[in-house]
């Protein structure tokens, strides 16, 4: 568990005073932290009482009453459920109860995507994109009509953040990217996993030992890094890894893939420099609908073809560790997102990838002309970066002629040596080639100067751009971007004599911040 004692846990949360527990609470329910209408003024004091001052039991019920109806009747069973006992001198049982009584009125379909969240270690990052496309995966998003199911995931995990049930960490202007669950939290779905047979963990040998007598299949599981010697005990009954629908390894703790005949989302983690992570069969797993390999050392085995698996989804190979790759990838029917690692070779045939939505790392040295313009055919992707070293003149022509095709692009990342676009392709495309592109990173291309069209993009939120020469009203069309919030401006001309001094900013950049550099401008 996350707190070893109820001391520890209650220390690290540092209770607050009166007065500062009152205006957390009320800022958090009403959005003022004075609002609180008179006929809830005697309840929300009992309620608050129950919190002991303690800062995550206050957010937490007050995240979950500002979710009710705000009537003094739905307060008062609220008020009822956390019990008659007195919290001035709060335990950790008191604490449970809040977060439990938060938990009880989650939404169904948010319990199983909370639950989900006991997969990960304690203090983990959690990449709200990789859990949610394992949600996804695993079938816990419902279809909404209209709506993508990542964006359908997405908003749970909003929802979840917004309840206080798991903490935002890390946002890319304006758009939380990352989040961690909080050790009592942890506790809670642990404790509710191990009620209902949701998922199970192991990190030692005693972990396995207690899943070998465990009555019960095992639904989901989450072996954790172990020391070494520890893997003696990975035999766990074949039995009860035969219903396994989502595993977590970490390093040393893999089991035989055989074993998992009905997996459907499998993630890897880690590996030391002289071992090898072997998913030779891993195209005999047909429900497979995810896979993910994070590994910067040893190497990555996987079979020659892939063909099998007709359901995949995800094939997401992060890191620098030596991976065999199987070039049958682009006749995956239901392949969505695709992560190719560090070394990996052309893909003959990737417009036959018509499922695609995200492609990471396409390298263009590596990659035929013919497979270049290729790109242009999927025109369901929402995410493309590309990378690569000394890209010949033809292979831009085919790359400028295919992204031009791509009018879905949300995220548009070039990380190529610097491309000097004297012809300035890429600026004459058509008048608004990105219609719905939020992320523009051009790192590494040179315009001749600020294209026209770049004054379309009215959903753009973050450019990066490098211009040979730079005139006052190429800032002007950036400037009236309706949704910008940062832009990384490089130059190597300046050409209006206004930028001597200041930047014009007069009716421009209406929510941008500048500094101003010696070659360049960025957003704070």
């Amino acid at each position: 568990m996350a707190c070893r004692n109820d001391q520890e846990c209650i220390y690290r949360m540092k209770p607050l005073n009166e007065q500062h527990s009152r205006m957390l609470f009320f800022d958090r329910v009403f959005g003022s932290g004075d609002g609180c209408p008179s006929y809830l003024e005697e309840v929300s004091a009992d309620i608050l009482k129950k919190c002991g001052g303690l800062p995550l039991a206050i957010i937490t019920i007050a995240s979950l009453l500002a979710s009710q109806e705000g009537s003094r009747s739905v307060w008062e069973n609220i008020r009822s459920s956390l019990g008659a006992r007195s919290t001035i001198n709060p335990t950790l049982e008191d604490m449970r109860n809040i977060l439990n009584l938060s938990y009880m009125h989650l939404p169904l379909y948010l319990r199983a995507c909370f639950l989900y969240l006991g997969m990960y270690p304690e203090d983990e990052e959690i990449d709200m994109s990789v859990v949610i496309r394992e949600w996804v995966a695993e079938g816990l998003v419902s279809k909404m009509h209209g709506l993508d199911l990542m964006d359908v995931g997405r908003s749970y995990m909003n929802e979840l953040i917004n309840r206080s049930m798991v903490q935002p960490v890390t946002n890319y202007w304006r758009e939380v990217v990352s989040c961690r669950v909080h050790d009592l939290m942890l506790d809670l779905i642990l404790s509710k996993c191990a009620e209902d047979n949701f998922l199970s963990v192991a990190s030692s040998s005693e972990d396995i030992t207690r899943l070998q007598g465990c009555k019960y299949k095992i639904q989901r599981l989450s072996l954790r890094s172990m020391a070494s010697g520890a893997t003696n005990g990975l035999a766990v009954g074949a039995s009860l890894l035969s219903q396994v629908r989502s595993c977590a390894w970490a390093r040393n703790s893999m089991s035989p893939l055989l074993l998992f005949k009905y997996l459907r989302v499998l993630t890897v983690h880690g590996g030391y420099k002289d071992w090898t992570i072997d998913l030779s069969a891993i195209n005999q797993l047909f429900q497979l609908r995810y896979l993910r390999v994070e590994a910067d050392y040893g190497s990555i085995e996987l079979p020659c073809a892939l063909k099998g698996l007709v359901y995949l989804e995800t094939l997401d190979l992060n890191g620098k560790s030596k991976t065999s790759f199987p070039l049958d990838i682009v006749h995956l029917p239901r392949l969505s997102y695709l992560h190719l690692p560090c070394g990996a070779p052309a893909i003959q045939g990737v417009e036959n990838m018509k499922s695609l939505r995200i492609l990471i790392w396409f390298d263009l040295a590596k990659n035929s002309e013919k497979d270049i313009r290729g790109l242009g055919e999927l025109t369901n992707l929402r995410e493309l970066k590309l990378f690569g070293r000394d890209v010949e003149t033809s292979k831009i022509d085919a790359l400028v002629s295919s992204v031009g095709k791509l009018h879905n692009l949300k995220y548009l990342h070039m990380g190529t040596n610097l491309v000097r676009d004297e012809s300035n392709q890429l600026g004459l495309l058509s008048s608004s080639p990105f219609k719905h592109i939020e992320i523009l990173e051009l790192w590494r291309w040179e315009f001749p100067r600020v294209p026209k069209w770049m004054g379309d993009l009215h959903c753009l939120r973050v450019l990066a751009i490098r211009c040979m020469e730079t005139f006052a009203e190429d800032v002007h069309v950036l400037g009236k971007l309706p949704s910008l919030v940062r832009l990384h401006f490089s130059m190597t001309k300046i050409t209006a004599a206004e930028w001597q001094g200041s930047i014009p900013c007069s009716g421009v950049f209406c929510i941008l911040a500048f500094k101003r550099r010696r070659y360049g401008v960025v957003g704070v």
